[in-house]
């Protein structure tokens, strides 16, 4: 979706149903998710019309909220093996995407982050969740409450990402041949591991959907955030302006 994979509505519903397709496909073992943008981008994170308030209802937030959910849980407990092939900038909705899959490679230019309180707001509670997870109590505290977006070095040391190349050319062939290697076992023993790892959160993931939107709803209606979300805005149409005049 250019110019940035803004993950709407239409992206969540589009990236579930082909999930979904692979999944229920018994030729398929592996997905890997990667962006085919001009820019130097793997996704700009959520589509801030989707969190405006002003612009929106509790009753289409919420709707919002359960596809993107349903989504992610579904990549995060898979039993197919996944991976993210990233380039370039991954914030946010991008970054929680790739945490979802079991390996992550990322470009040397790249960086990934829940970066969420840089826009007024804080990044979702199963999205903190999982990056605790990963990233580790202490240093997921720091990373998120300054908005972090951490560049690859960093990533590989706090073990967000598994490998690092030197460009785009070389994403996809590294990606494809970790997960070529992890493929060499039978699928069954690594399917059932993973489920035994995954499941719980998974699962409260799933049932705490209308919860966290909730609390989502919440937080973007408060004024402070309508304020902080205004100025964003104002900055990318400002942005978009100057563009148009070069």
């Amino acid at each position: 979706r250019e110019p940035v994979n803004t993950m709407g509505m239409a992206f969540w519903k589009e990236l579930r149903a082909v999930v979904d397709d692979l999944e229920a496909d018994a030729g398929v073992r592996a997905m890997i998710f990667r962006s085919g943008l001009k820019k130097n981008v793997f996704t700009a994170g959520l589509d801030i019309q989707e969190l405006y308030a002003p612009n929106s209802s509790e009753a289409k937030f919420r709707e919002y909220w359960a596809a993107l959910t349903t989504t992610l849980v579904k990549i995060y407990a898979t039993p197919k093996m996944t991976a993210a092939a990233v380039k370039g900038a991954c914030p946010a909705g991008g970054c929680c995407l790739s945490l979802c899959c079991d390996y992550r490679v990322i470009t040397a230019d790249g960086t990934m982050g829940l970066n969420e309180v840089r826009g007024g707001i804080p990044p979702p509670v199963f999205w903190v969740e999982l990056f605790a997870k990963i990233a580790g109590q202490q240093r997921a505290e720091l990373l998120l409450m300054r908005g972090d977006m951490t560049p690859s070095a960093k990533l590989l040391e706090y073990g967000l990402v598994h490998a690092v190349v030197e460009n785009e050319g070389e994403l996809l062939p590294a990606t494809t041949k970790e997960v070529q290697r992890l493929l060499m076992s039978p699928d069954a023993g690594r399917a059932m591991t993973k489920n035994m790892l995954r499941q719980e959160l998974a699962k409260r993931w799933s049932e705490g959907c209308a919860w966290e939107a909730g609390i989502g709803w919440k937080t973007i209606s408060d004024p402070r955030s309508v304020a902080a979300m205004t100025k964003v805005l104002k900055m990318l149409a400002e942005g978009r302006a100057k563009k148009s005049k070069l």
